[in-house]
């Protein structure tokens, strides 16, 4: 069985997983309903020149492997919310799904890993300093540098144990909860999630941007998150629920059917939702 370690590792080779574009991404979903995915699809439509990467990784196989592992909780989905399974990968075309999958290394179990790192954090009271740094209006110091990066740091020095997993983990965090509350035009900018995976943006760096701005305030003026950390990390299940609903809320066309398919999404997740 995988170990958190051995997922982790898989970060340093998040850049091989660029060669699949959003075409091929929709390709794979479309065949994957099918039954007709297979590996040789993934070989073939790579872009040319790394072939030796890939086979280096076995690439292919751990695509495969991911989208069959994908197709069995969407199956789940598709049963407990009454939808079609045609209906639950449309909402896995949007392309900010593709965005953040591709983040990931199309990856949902180091997403899941990832909550999972976040959670130990939230348990050493994370939360906590976030609130305090609103409070106190730290972070408005940090910007306007009037107190330094290593300050802060010394400060809160569960901030300096915080990793680029975590980072990751909270961006995403910001992002499905901002859909949850009902934000659905969000912006968000993938590139500083897979930014804090590959190690170049930090936690001070998150308390800079638009989404640091945002958990501050929520955590801070005490907003209630809609989906929370235990929730999310407690099974690939849950957390393909929530990534079902984002890629829902982008979907156009929103008729009665869209908001009734909305409502018992919400319904679910509020009734489930640990704190």
């Amino acid at each position: 069985m995988d170990t958190v370690e051995t997922y982790l590792e898989q970060i340093q080779y998040l850049e091989e997983y660029q060669c699949i574009t959003y075409d091929v991404y929709c390709e794979a979903l479309d065949l994957m309903l099918e039954d007709k995915l297979t590996k040789n699809f993934f070989y073939g439509n790579i872009t040319e020149g790394l072939f030796d990467n890939i086979r280096r990784m076995n690439l292919s196989q751990q695509l495969l492997r991911v989208f069959r592992d994908l197709k069995n909780n969407l199956i789940k989905i598709s049963s407990e919310f009454r939808l079609n399974l045609t209906q639950i990968v449309t909402a896995f075309r949007q392309r900010s799904i593709f965005q953040m999958f591709k983040a990931f290394g199309f990856n949902i179990m180091l997403i899941f890993r990832a909550f999972g790192e976040l959670a130990k954090f939230v348990r050493k009271g994370l939360l906590e300093v976030f609130r305090e740094i609103y409070k106190l209006k730290i972070f408005q110091q940090l910007r306007k540098g009037t107190i330094k990066v290593d300050e802060f740091l010394d400060k809160y020095p569960l901030l300096k144990k915080v990793t680029g997993v975590v980072v990751a983990a909270l961006l995403l965090y910001i992002w499905l909860n901002m859909t949850f509350l009902g934000d659905f035009e969000y912006d968000f900018d993938f590139s500083d999630l897979a930014g804090a995976l590959a190690g170049s943006f930090s936690i001070t760096a998150l308390f800079m941007s638009p989404e640091g701005l945002m958990l501050l305030t929520l955590f801070g003026t005490g907003t209630a998150f809609g989906l929370s950390v235990p929730w999310l990390g407690k099974s690939v299940y849950n957390l393909t629920v929530a990534i079902v609903y984002t890629g829902y809320s982008k979907m156009k066309g929103r008729d009665k059917t869209w908001k009734d398919t909305m409502s018992r999404f919400k319904r679910r997740m509020k009734k489930e939702r640990l704190r």
